[in-house]
C-alpha cells in the first residue's frame, strides 16, 4: 500500500488531530514546562527543551539509574519514540510496532507525573501541551484505524 492510499484510508478528521498534535507537541519546546516546588519564584522555570535536553543525557549516566532520574530519563524518550511513532505511521506494515510504540509512550509518561511527584515538580503549560499533543498524535491508535490484515 502506498503512502497516498494509505492517507486517503485515514479519516481526515484524524490526520487533522495528527498535525495540529504535531505543531502543539513541537511548540510546548518553547514554553515553560516545569518548575522545582522549593525553588523561590525569582528562578525561571525549565523550558520543554531544557527539560528534553536533561532528561536524554541522564540515560546515559549510571547514577540516573540508582535514583527517581531513572522516571526522567524514561521521559525522555517520549520525544524520540514520538518521532519514530510518525515515522511508521506512513506504513501499514508497522501495525505492531507502531502499538508497541505508542504504549512505551503512555508508560514513560506516567513515569514522568510520578518523577514530578516524587521529586516535588510542579508541571506547567509546555509539560501538559507537550502531553496533550502527544497524545492527540497517538489517537490513531484508538480511533479510526482499520484493524491491519495480514496478508501470507
Amino acid at each position: 500500500m502506498s503512502i497516498g492510499s494509505r492517507l486517503a484510508d485515514c479519516p481526515r478528521t484524524i490526520l487533522i488531530c495528527q498535525a495540529l498534535g504535531f505543531c502543539i507537541f513541537v511548540a510546548a519546546f518553547f514554553l515553560p514546562a516545569v518548575r522545582d516546588s522549593g525553588s523561590s519564584t525569582d528562578l525561571a522555570p525549565f523550558e520543554g527543551w531544557e527539560c528534553a535536553k536533561i532528561a536524554l543525557t541522564a540515560t546515559v549516566r549510571l547514577d540516573t539509574y540508582e535514583s527517581s532520574g531513572f522516571l526522567a530519563a524514561m521521559s525522555g524518550w517520549i520525544n524520540p519514540f514520538v518521532l519514530l511513532y510518525i515515522g511508521l505511521s506512513l506504513a501499514p506494515k508497522f501495525a505492531r510496532l507502531r502499538r508497541f510504540l505508542a504504549m512505551a509512550i503512555l508508560v514513560c509518561m506516567v513515569a514522568t507525573w510520578i518523577f514530578f511527584a516524587i521529586d516535588k515538580m510542579i508541571p506547567m503549560i509546555g509539560h501538559v501541551l507537550w502531553i496533550v499533543g502527544a497524545l492527540m498524535i497517538l489517537v490513531a491508535e484508538v480511533a479510526g484505524r482499520k484493524p491491519e490484515t495480514l496478508h501470507s
